[in-house]
């Protein structure tokens, strides 16, 4: 990368942060976006990756496409960050959400039996409580639909 750390940790910021914030209306730029945040997940520095991992997840959630066939690229890219015994600018944290918000998204895209052992090891979020709505809310899913895998899940959190 030719640039600074913090000029990367903060356009890639930017960006998710606007992806978030447009809702639907990040559709039309998807395509540009999603390459950019997935090169972060692969960035040197835990800001980067922390900001790309929020990128992703935002994406996933506000754009309307199918973003299903990329879901084991994204958990490819997640695990190292979600299993890191340490959480350096939250990347554990936003990793979490991420896989979070693809469980919410498609959970039947996700390989749940692979995912949620490690996805529940990175639990309970520890920096960026803005990450606690969205695990919340796939953990009450998976629960409330008696998805199979959930059952481990049980074991976990209550």
């Amino acid at each position: 990368p030719s640039f600074a750390v913090s000029e990367r940790a903060m356009a890639v910021g930017c960006l998710a942060e606007i992806t978030k914030n447009m809702g639907p209306g990040i559709t039309k730029y998807a395509e540009a976006l999603f390459p950019m945040f997935m090169t972060a997940l692969a960035d040197e520095h835990a800001e980067v990756r922390s900001n790309g991992a929020f990128g992703v997840g935002a994406l996933i959630e506000s754009a309307t496409i199918d973003a299903s066939p990329y879901f084991g690229d994204v958990l490819k890219a997640l695990y190292p960050l979600i299993k890191r015994s340490d959480n350096p600018n939250n990347v554990k944290d936003n990793a979490a959400g991420c896989v979070a918000r693809l469980i919410l998204e498609n959970a039947d895209a996700v390989p749940l039996s692979d995912v949620l052992p490690a996805w529940i090891g990175a639990l309970p979020i520890r920096g960026d409580h803005l990450e606690d709505l969205p695990v919340y809310d796939a953990i009450c899913y998976l629960l409330k639909n008696k998805r199979a895998d959930a059952v481990r899940l049980r074991a976990y959190v209550c």
